[in-house]
């Protein structure tokens, strides 16, 4: 690990993955080209599950899944603009139809953008609330009665610790974070015997594109150092703590757990 991955003081033991846990498993994963989205699915992947990357960035699905299948995993991908109502109910419906089922579901595809709210296009606005509301309604429609049949499924969807930390510039990606728990909420309670829905709830985490977004012109990354100090662990937080933290909330084991947020940003945030 790289100094800034560990905490001073800390000694945190090997972390065990097992090459079965997901063995016969099919789970989809939306923003699987980069990220968050990149981490989960070979995470998934090295524990066994069929995975079914989805992303509208073809060139960055296809080396996700070459470096997937490079270290024995099995992994498909599917162009899908998931904002798309057709599409995708398509994809749903070309994954059930290629595999006979859907066991997990993890949407991670989001829009991120910074636009002052008097400045504020109102098409830009509503185009957030489309990737980052709207696509999680039409995907979560789309399986729920397949995992109803099955009686089993993990339906897992994305807020942010935004919503307890709001930035300037924020006012749409925050009120579509702020959605995602509501319509979760209301799944859980649809959902049906066996198919739980959570609510995975990052903090800010390190990944490449959004350590380039808050980069300063002299190089450094003040807000990184400004919220490690609000956060209980004293660390920037890793893709790896995301994914692991999925992979848990789509485990059997997890059965007795729907309706949550999972807030996994080091503490900075108590709900």
């Amino acid at each position: 690990m790289e100094s800034w991955e560990i905490e001073n003081g800390s000694n945190i033991p090997p972390i065990k993955v097992y090459p079965d846990k997901f063995e016969g498993q099919v789970v989809v994963i939306t923003g699987a080209g980069q990220g968050i989205g990149e981490v989960t699915s070979k995470l998934f992947a090295s524990q066994g599950a069929t995975v079914v990357l989805v992303d509208i960035q073809e060139d960055k699905l296809k080396c996700v899944q070459a470096e997937i299948e490079a270290t024995g995993g099995n992994a498909v991908y599917r162009l899908c603009n998931v904002a798309a109502e057709d599409q995708a109910t398509l994809m749903i419906d070309w994954v059930v139809a290629t595999f006979a089922k859907i066991d997990v579901l993890v949407q991670l595809a989001a829009l991120y953008p910074f636009i002052p709210l008097a400045e504020h296009p109102t098409a830009d606005f509503l185009n957030v609330m489309n990737v980052n509301v709207n696509a999680c309604f039409y995907l979560t429609r789309a399986v729920l009665p397949h995992m109803k049949k099955a009686g089993y499924g993990r339906l897992i969807n994305t807020s942010s610790g935004t919503l307890q930390l709001p930035d300037r510039g924020l006012s749409a990606y925050v009120t579509s974070k702020a959605a995602i728990v509501g319509f979760t909420r209301c799944v859980a309670v649809e959902a049906g015997p066996g198919v739980t829905a959570n609510i995975i709830l990052p903090g800010l985490t390190r990944t490449e594109a959004v350590w380039k977004l808050h980069e300063r012109p002299d190089g450094s990354h003040g807000l990184f150092e400004t919220l490690i100090q609000k956060q209980c662990v004293k660390r920037s937080g890793r893709p790896q703590d995301i994914a692991h933290t999925i992979c848990f909330m789509a485990s059997p084991e997890a059965q007795f757990i729907t309706g949550q947020i999972f807030d996994c940003g080091g503490g900075a945030t108590f709900h």
